[in-house]
């Protein structure tokens, strides 16, 4: 399967605050132990991403779609997000554009989907 895995540095490991090429999360409850400088791999499935700002996810990085591939009633969507790539599926409905290369694109998912790799 595809795995997002993002870079980060932690900015204030007490409240699980997490740059990522300038963006910032909260991954609050998740850094176990991790200290302020820290650079953790962050791994996000893409099954976890949404395209735009959903309800019920609490985090959210912004980048521009680099990539779009169609798969019959499927769309796999590539954001370029700083020096990194983030992998989502969408689904192709008639009720709305598709996504196309060159767009800016934010993108969202629930932190707690985000696992941290030390």
């Amino acid at each position: 399967g595809t795995l997002n895995v993002l870079e980060g540095t932690v900015t204030d490991a007490a409240s699980g605050k997490v740059r990522v090429n300038s963006q910032e999360v909260s991954l609050q409850g998740k850094l176990n132990g991790s200290k302020s400088g820290d650079t953790p791999s962050l791994a996000l499935r893409p099954e976890a991403i949404s395209l735009g700002r959903h309800p019920g996810r609490d985090s959210s990085l912004s980048g521009e779609i680099t990539e779009v591939h169609f798969l019959g009633s499927v769309i796999r969507v590539r954001v370029g997000i700083g020096g990194s790539t983030v992998s989502l599926d969408t689904f192709n409905s008639p009720a709305s554009p598709p996504p196309a290369v060159g767009e800016k694109a934010e993108i969202s998912f629930s932190s707690g989907d985000m696992l941290v790799l030390h």
